[in-house]
């Protein structure tokens, strides 16, 4: 549908200077004037208020007379400080951007933040600096700095590094003098620091140019007269870590009240001072065994040094290698059906006591007899009628040893008493004596009860040793007898291990 326009013009106010037709155009008139807050657009308190502003948010901005906007990521992009305002001079009150503990920014004052580094100020320590060689002052290393001179060496001042404002101290450490080089002004007049003096150095721009100032200590009205050259330097004994030294005081020049070492590895050029001391002897600890070493040795006297002596050469003992103990020749022999007696002799380092080691035979698990200090032992608490394997080693400072060969042994039957003895074989004819064996068996009953044979010249006085037979089937008990080394007529006996049934074959041997 149309509707006139004339029909419109009751809908719309124009704004001054503006005015609508009675057919719909409109026009603006003239110069307009306008008053500030007077109504025209929107007043920025009349806008609704916001708490935080997203990248994507659009603000608006004037550029090159034309209205645009702009999103608020790119608005806060690439500001730098040279875009800011100059600000007048620095107060307590002033304010700067911080982040505690996070990217929130908040404000801080210069008088708080004064605050904290007045609090951190009593706990400052100067840095210090070991100077070894001769160098030159610069103020990236040196400024503010109190510099130690563990060796004489020379500084020199070069201004153009130290910059004006330059500070440090100097302390000489050693136990010679400290040169400060050409360029120096010192307020003594003197370029050398004496052991344990220390001077402020400064360096300063001024209208007379640059000076580098040595602050010296005051110059005695007499000039210090040093302790003579010590000559009775020697060393008193060794170990393979110390060096014991002795001498005696020069009989020229002042008494000295302290004394300097210096020592060095053989054939380095880097010293090492040991700390002033007022003796006659010092002990210098924590060396290397079997290494030679030069020492030297200077008088101090009322901060003048005397001349190094001559320089002494002496070695460190050297280490000694303690050897692991070997045991050797191991041998076992059963005693008793619960006891295997052992024996062994020792090479190599000196043993300081011996573990012997035992398993069942064919077991992986040993069990160990340590501290016996004796080249023998006895293994107790064995089952009787088992085989064990038997191990030795010896242990020193040095360690443990290597363990031994193993040697194998089994323990006797069990003593049962036995009520009857049957012999099966007995010797009989002609043996040539020493030679071999002779083997005998015999029936027991009870056919468990293990029995022991042996020989003797007599039928009615049984042996004097006895060798334990096994069991070969049933209830047949037998052993092999080493054959007498004496002629003569013999005959053999048995009887139970607990000496029951003691019976004698009665038909004789003879041995040739």
């Amino acid at each position: 549908m149309l509707v006139p326009a004339s029909l419109l013009r009751g809908l719309f106010a124009a704004g001054q200077g503006v005015t609508i037709s009675p057919s719909g155009t409109i026009a603006a008139s003239g110069t307009v004037s306008v008053t500030p807050g007077a109504g025209l657009g929107s007043a920025i308190a009349g806008l609704t208020t916001i708490t935080s502003l997203s990248a994507q948010d659009l603000v608006p901005a004037s550029h090159a007379g034309l209205d645009y906007a702009i999103p608020y990521a790119n608005l806060i992009n690439g500001i730098t400080i040279d875009q800011a305002q100059s600000a007048a001079a620095v107060g307590d009150t002033d304010t700067l951007w911080v982040a505690q503990g996070g990217n929130v920014m908040t404000s801080q004052s210069f008088s708080a933040i004064w605050s904290w580094i007045g609090g951190k100020l009593p706990t400052y320590k100067t840095p210090v600096v070991e100077i070894t060689a001769n160098l030159n002052l610069d103020t990236t290393v040196h400024n503010n700095r109190l510099l130690i001179c563990s060796q004489p060496v020379t500084l020199t001042p070069l201004a153009t590094n130290m910059g004006s404002g330059f500070r440090c101290v100097v302390l000489n450490a050693s136990t010679g003098n400290v040169t400060l080089g050409s360029g120096f002004v010192s307020s003594t007049g003197s370029l050398s620091l004496l052991p344990w003096q220390s001077a402020s150095i400064l360096c300063a721009s001024y209208s007379g140019g640059v000076v580098v100032f040595a602050s010296m200590p005051g110059a005695s009205s007499a000039p210090a007269v040093p302790p003579g050259q010590i000559t009775t330097l020697a060393a008193t004994g060794t170990t393979t870590s110390s060096i014991t030294l002795s001498w005696q005081a020069s009989a020229t020049g002042a008494a000295p009240s302290s004394y300097t070492i210096q020592y060095r590895l053989s054939g380095t050029t880097t010293w090492t001072s040991a700390p002033p001391i007022a003796a006659t002897t010092y002990q210098i600890a924590g060396l290397l065994a079997g290494t030679g070493y030069d020492i030297t040795i200077l008088a101090v006297a009322a901060g003048a040094s005397g001349p190094l002596s001559a320089i002494l050469t002496v070695s460190t003992a050297a280490a000694v290698t303690t050897a692991l103990p070997l045991v050797t020749n191991l041998s076992a022999t059963p005693g008793s059906s619960s006891t295997v007696s052992l024996a062994w002799a020792s090479s190599g380092g000196t043993a300081t006591s011996f573990t012997a080691q035992y398993r069942v035979t064919g077991t992986p698990s040993w069990t160990s007899l340590t501290g016996i200090t004796a080249t023998s032992t006895v293994v107790p608490s064995l089952l009787p009628s088992t085989s064990y394997d038997f191990s030795v080693y010896g242990i020193n400072s040095a360690g443990t040893g290597a363990l031994s060969s193993i040697v194998t042994a089994s323990t006797p039957a069990a003593a049962q008493t036995v009520s009857s003895i049957t012999w099966n074989l007995a010797p009989s004819g002609a043996y040539a004596r020493g030679s071999g064996s002779i083997g005998v068996n015999a029936h027991v009953s009870p056919a468990t009860s293990p029995v022991q044979f042996g020989f003797s010249t007599s039928a009615t006085t049984p042996p004097s040793t006895w060798t334990p037979a096994s069991l070969v089937n049933t209830d047949l008990w037998g052993a092999y007898l080493p054959t007498p080394a004496t002629a003569g007529t013999w005959y053999v006996w048995a009887e139970g291990l607990d000496g029951s049934a003691l019976t004698v074959n009665t038909t004789s041997f003879a041995v040739q």
